[in-house]
């Protein structure tokens, strides 16, 4: 009779509270930093971006939120360059991806990558750097560059 009862909380926990609460309680910690874009060739803007700089940060990334916040976003990073692979799986938002070289250059984009879309979006070029963004946030182009403190991310 007890564990009957017990099975019969349990599944009411289950249902009672989505899983969505248990996909918060195993989000990585992730750090932040600030870094400048000069959108376009104009004026520098200041984004906050999240790094994810291991394996289980870089899988998790922007997986189960609703939303970001205006300027901010992820930097994942990485210590060798290689093509990337990144997926859009339990992402609620669209996503522009900008692939960037060893010196914050943007040298290739991925626009409006679409929510919850698993298939695969492949650089092109093998690469050290991915900044995730809100799609059509910010107008960037093949050059411009990323003002991050990279140095110091792999201290």
């Amino acid at each position: 009779m007890l564990n009957q009862i017990i099975i019969t909380m349990l599944g009411f926990f289950l249902i009672a509270f989505p899983s969505s609460l248990f996909s918060k309680i195993n989000s990585p910690i992730f750090k932040q930093i600030v870094c400048s874009v000069n959108v376009s060739n104009k004026n520098a803007q200041e984004l906050s971006l999240e790094i994810a700089d291991n394996e289980q940060k870089r899988s998790y990334g922007l997986m189960n939120r609703k939303d970001i916040k205006s300027n901010s976003g992820m930097l994942f990073i990485w210590k060798n360059r290689q093509i990337r692979n990144f997926w859009m799986k339990n992402t609620h938002f669209n996503l522009d991806l900008f692939f960037l070289n060893n010196q914050g250059e943007i040298i290739e984009i991925y626009k409006n990558a679409k929510a919850f879309d698993e298939t695969n979006i492949k650089s092109q070029n093998e690469v050290k750097f991915v900044v995730e963004l809100k799609s059509g946030e910010y107008p960037l182009l093949i050059g411009d560059k990323f003002n991050c403190p990279f140095k110091e991310l792999f201290k």
